[in-house]
């Protein structure tokens, strides 16, 4: 069994509203309430202790129970497992309900509640998952359950990968909330960068029209077309605008000590263009170190402009944020330059020896960018020990 702990929203109507939407298609069912007023209904009551409360920006609680292979409980058990896990981890007074979903293969649960208490105070959430994953190993032998890893795998026993979305995977709506989670993570700075990183794992993002708070998702297919209808915000159950807006303020606040992370894409995005015969080897070669690059192109398709999206360390930099990195042999390789003078099909492919090269070159930067922050740091002490 894998338990996954959502990231919170503002509000747990998000919540509320993509499971009741599922009920209504017929892939999810209400299975379980506790501790709701029956006069009020769920939204109301989970309202009122929102209202309760208007200091804390995080008020919704949604966590995944999903089931291994082979392991099956019945609705009381069920019930019972999921009320010690809820008391354990502080909600074992708090409204909630659990639905059941069955729109993939295997059949897992939804639970939602609340993170402000009656009196109007916050839940206690430090280290929530860590928590959740020291209950789950005491109660999963007496219900006969195995503990699987919560760090992001859950959503592979879903069938899930965060990498990219699939269109022919089904579970359109979870796959979405997945990718748009992990996205989440990535260094980014504008509502640009968000989108380009959306669209690197398929997803497309635009703002809601009259709504700039807000946005709309679709997925795209392999040849990177909306393949899927426009979803909502409310009907995938995520406030991803605000998720972006916090994640951006962060990195906005802390942009300058990711030298590190530019150095590698400025090195690798540089060693590739030397070495690229076309725009597609280019891609290519970024792509075996885990790298996207957008260009941006004016309408007589001249290039002006790019952003490279690093995976492996979760960034996304303009060009001109690249320091060193020249935007002006871009333009010279795209415009005359060295793309146009080679045409060979077989040099849209980077051979062992290039990436070697290349690799060699990035130990080459990432050296002197050892050496360049220990001097950095020597120059500080000496400076505090002047001012001493």
């Amino acid at each position: 069994m894998v338990v996954k702990i959502m990231q919170p929203a503002s509000s747990s109507c998000f919540s509320l509203e993509y499971n009741e939407k599922k009920c209504a298609s017929g892939e999810a069912e209400l299975l379980h309430k506790h501790a709701i007023d029956e006069a009020l209904g769920i939204e109301d009551t989970f309202r009122l202790y929102e209202r309760r409360n208007i200091r804390t920006e995080n008020l919704s609680f949604h966590m995944s129970i999903n089931p291994s292979p082979g392991e099956h409980l019945s609705d009381d058990q069920l019930k019972a497992f999921v009320g010690e896990l809820m008391e354990g981890l502080g909600y074992g007074n708090q409204p909630y309900v659990v639905y059941r979903h069955q729109d993939i293969d295997r059949e897992h649960y939804h639970v939602v509640s609340v993170r402000v208490n009656e009196h109007g105070r916050k839940i206690h959430d430090f280290q929530e998952n860590r928590r959740c994953m020291q209950l789950l190993a005491q109660l999963a032998p007496r219900y006969g359950l195995s503990v699987g890893n919560g760090n992001g795998q859950g959503y592979g026993a879903l069938g899930i990968d965060p990498r990219r979305f699939n269109p022919t995977a089904g579970n359109i709506m979870e796959q979405i909330r997945v990718i748009a989670e992990e996205c989440c993570k990535y260094h980014m700075t504008t509502f640009a960068q968000f989108q380009l990183i959306m669209q690197a794992h398929g997803l497309e993002v635009q703002e809601r029209t009259g709504n700039t708070s807000q946005v709309v998702i679709r997925g795209l297919n392999q040849d990177g077309i909306p393949c899927t209808a426009p979803l909502s915000e409310a009907e995938i159950g995520k406030a991803l605008y605000r998720d972006y807006e916090q994640r951006a303020m962060q990195c906005i606040g802390r942009s300058g000590i990711k030298q590190r992370e530019r150095g590698r894409i400025c090195g690798i995005s540089a060693s590739c263009l030397g070495h690229s015969t076309s725009e597609r080897h280019y891609r290519n070669m970024l792509a075996r170190f885990d790298i996207d690059v957008f260009l941006h192109r004016t309408r007589d398709g001249r290039i002006h402009g790019a952003t490279f999206v690093d995976h492996s360390t979760k960034c996304a930099f303009k060009a001109s944020e690249l320091g060193s990195f020249r935007l002006d042999d871009l333009r010279a390789a795209g415009e005359g330059g060295q793309w146009q003078k080679h045409s060979r099909p077989e040099q849209n492919s980077s051979s062992d020896t290039e990436l070697g090269l290349i690799g060699a070159a990035l130990a080459g930067i990432s050296k002197s960018s050892s050496k360049s922050q220990e001097k950095d740091m020597k120059d500080k002490k000496k400076k505090r020990k002047l001012k001493r």
